[in-house]
């Protein structure tokens, strides 16, 4: 129970990886607010949280949209009669697509749900944690925003977007008591994205763990982020990705001890 009596909203909650967070932020003790635009997951996953004995509450809303953004959190201040303590944004949506290709409709589509929906619900949600002196921001950031990626443009520019403005909320935020951080999650199968067998082999040849991660490989760290044990951690980017952003070239072990390829031969080598 590391977060009872806290108060969490959790965007893009209806599925996937949001989904994972609110359940076990309910388990954990926190009262949670999913912040979700369609209401048949909303609902469903505040039943699912009820019918395990935890708390929960669906606001659908549109955290793209600042007017959606402040009845959002008009409505979770309501609810409690104090301002929340914890606020995981989540929501965005996944985009694949050829720099060259991208037209500039889905560019912004990108950027308003994946980065600007952050900027605003962060905005507001401190806010309210600025009153009381203390509150805990998270953000769902991506590996994608740390290194180049074919076909990632408009996402991974968001992405990396999402993480720089994890750093300036930690600086500007953090003499309030209100710390923020980031999970740069690999990647992660939720059943929600699809990867093609090529896809797949070539993120497995890269992953030292050697296996996709799950919803929960990331949830487990947002309970940590949000508990007094990670207190004095502020603008950190937590990456969770089996290894990949710290892997460069992978060969088989066995090769690697077997052949010696630092040996020269002296009659055609100095």
């Amino acid at each position: 129970m590391q977060l009872k009596g806290k108060s969490a909203v959790i965007t893009g909650a209806g599925r996937g990886i949001g989904k994972d967070i609110a359940r076990r932020f309910a388990t954990e003790g926190a009262e949670v607010i999913i912040a979700e635009i369609d209401r048949a997951h909303a609902e469903s996953v505040v039943m699912d949280i009820k019918n395990g004995g935890g708390t929960a509450h669906a606001i659908i809303c549109d955290v793209s949209e600042p007017n959606d953004v402040d009845s959002l959190f008009q409505q979770t201040y309501d609810l409690n009669g104090r301002p929340l303590d914890i606020l995981v944004n989540n929501a965005g949506i996944a985009h694949h697509g050829a720099f060259l290709e991208t037209p500039i409709d889905e560019w912004e589509q990108v950027l308003k749900n994946n980065l600007t929906s952050i900027f605003l619900c962060s905005q507001r949600a401190a806010r309210q944690m600025e009153g009381v002196g203390k509150g805990n921001i998270i953000n769902i950031g991506s590996i994608s925003g740390q290194r180049g990626s074919f076909g990632r443009t408009a996402y991974g520019v968001a992405k990396a977007g999402v993480h720089q403005m994890t750093r300036i909320m930690a600086v500007e935020l953090g003499p309030m008591g209100i710390n923020v951080n980031a999970i740069a999650p690999g990647p992660i199968d939720t059943g929600i994205t699809s990867f093609g067998p090529d896809q797949k082999r070539r993120y497995l040849e890269r992953i030292p763990n050697n296996r996709f991660g799950l919803a929960n490989d990331i949830s487990g760290v947002a309970v940590f982020l949000a508990s007094k044990d990670a207190a004095y951690m502020n603008g950190s980017v937590v990456n969770v990705d089996g290894g990949f952003d710290s892997a460069g070239l992978i060969f088989s072990y066995d090769e690697l001890i077997n052949v010696k390829s630092d040996v020269r031969d002296k009659k055609i080598s100095d």
